[in-house]
């Protein structure tokens, strides 16, 4: 029963999608690729280490963070909870499943390819990744990075356009322990809003601790299999010190702490 409940419900998403294809959707800009030195060799935490040089494919990625009046829209279709809180704040505490969920159906009311074909059993959910498709989709880890870090107008920065996390982001020191409206802080070089703090955000990858030492450098999108997912970025209640661009976190897919939302990409 729970199994029918959850392809009746993909489907009234995908037909909402289709009949409010007059909205324009999110606002996008294209982050050109290149090459950049992925990682820190000099952090702490060896899930960053080592660096390595990284290619990327240009792509486009959202302005914004996905906000709670963005993805109320998706909750009404498919009958989930609504999020709480200011409609221009980013939404969080979103699982991945819900996450690549949402990038279906946001393409599917942009008349776009949906790039992940979701078949879940009675234990899980498997997701299949279309590299192709033209639709909505969570970034790579390195798409992730080579983005707050600039791309090729980057100037190297600790924070996503600044070397002050106060100056970009909202953190435990100056969020008053909540969310704010996106696009409040400083953008980075690329005027992309929010990467530094606010909502953590959800990477396509699976997580581990060792991946970088792997020869992975073309266009990588993680690891085979792993039992959690990568997100970056930090959020309101993150201490400022742990926000750097290189700064690696993950929860399970299902899981929704750690304030977590979404960030939008797609293929140029």
């Amino acid at each position: 029963m729970k199994v029918y409940i959850f392809f009746a419900a993909l489907f009234l998403a995908v037909a909402s999608g289709f009949a409010q294809g007059e909205d324009k959707g999110p606002e996008m800009i294209l982050v050109e690729g290149g090459e950049f030195r992925m990682g820190n060799d000099y952090s702490q935490n060896s899930d960053e280490r080592p660096e390595r040089n990284v290619t990327i494919n240009s792509f486009y990625m959202s302005k914004f963070e996905v906000s709670n009046e963005e993805y109320t829209k998706f909750c009404k279709v498919i009958g989930i909870q609504e999020p709480t809180g200011d409609p221009t704040n980013p939404v969080v505490n979103v699982t991945w499943e819900y996450a690549v969920m949402y990038c279906n159906w946001l393409s599917n009311t942009q008349r776009l390819d949906r790039v992940y074909e979701i078949i879940r059993d009675s234990s899980k959910v498997r997701v299949t990744y279309n590299k192709t498709a033209n639709g909505f989709r969570l970034p790579t880890e390195a798409e992730w990075e080579y983005a707050a870090r600039g791309g090729q107008k980057s100037k190297f920065y600790a924070y996503a356009g600044s070397n002050s996390p106060d100056e970009v982001g909202w953190n435990i020191s100056n969020s008053g322990n909540r969310a704010h409206k996106v696009g409040d802080k400083k953008p980075n070089e690329l005027g992309l809003y929010d990467l530094t703090g606010n909502a953590m955000e959800w990477c396509f990858d699976y997580y581990k601790e060792d991946y970088y030492a792997t020869k992975d450098n073309n266009n990588p999108a993680g690891p085979d299999n792993a039992a959690s997912r990568v997100c970056r970025g930090g959020n309101f209640m993150s201490r400022p010190e742990i926000l750097r661009n290189t700064r690696r976190f993950n929860l399970e897919p299902n899981g929704a702490d750690g304030f977590v939302g979404i960030r939008l990409v797609k293929n140029q």
